[in-house]
């Protein structure tokens, strides 16, 4: 169940972001390798690694979930979370990453001239390969702001604790 208060995630949100994007950075990050380290020398020069295909619709299926739950942010994660000015920097960039990452991707999809294909690729797989340092970043500083609130709460506590006692 949601945090109804706060910008946290439910459990299985942060599941099914974590593992999907897991996923997709294999993925991503497996194609790479393969196309540019993974090719055979044939008959008529380098060929592409069989299992570069495979890796791509892999990559497609796991997107899937993925946006589902990038979808879902916006019910309650980010309106409630925009009010965290010391997470709103990690947070946009966040936001910025997957924004360039869902329109590279979708030009590498759609796009047929070659040039625009060539800058959308050099521009997905750079910012893909960021995308765990961006999530970390954002997942790490939103932990560190619960502790600060926190400890200031319970601070709080202890005052107007001894406040009453004192009476």
């Amino acid at each position: 169940m949601p945090h109804r208060r706060t910008a946290r995630l439910a459990s299985w949100q942060l599941w099914l972001l974590s593992l999907s994007c897991a996923g997709l950075w294999l993925t991503g990050a497996g194609w790479l390798l393969l196309h540019y380290f993974g090719q055979a020398q044939g008959e008529y020069g380098p060929e592409m690694n069989p299992a570069e295909p495979w890796m791509m619709t892999l990559h497609g299926f796991v997107l899937i979930p993925a946006l589902l739950g990038l979808g879902g942010l916006f019910v309650a994660h980010i309106p409630k979370g925009w009010s965290h000015k010391g997470q709103r920097v990690a947070g946009l960039a966040l936001s910025g990453v997957l924004t360039v990452l869902i329109g590279s991707g979708y030009l590498l999809y759609y796009a047929g001239e070659e040039g625009v294909r060539t800058y959308a690729s050099l521009s997905h797989w750079l910012v893909g390969l960021a995308m765990p340092a961006i999530f970390t970043w954002h997942y790490v500083n939103g932990l560190r702001m619960r502790r600060r609130v926190r400890t200031k709460s319970t601070a709080h506590a202890s005052e107007a604790d001894a406040g009453q006692n004192s009476r």
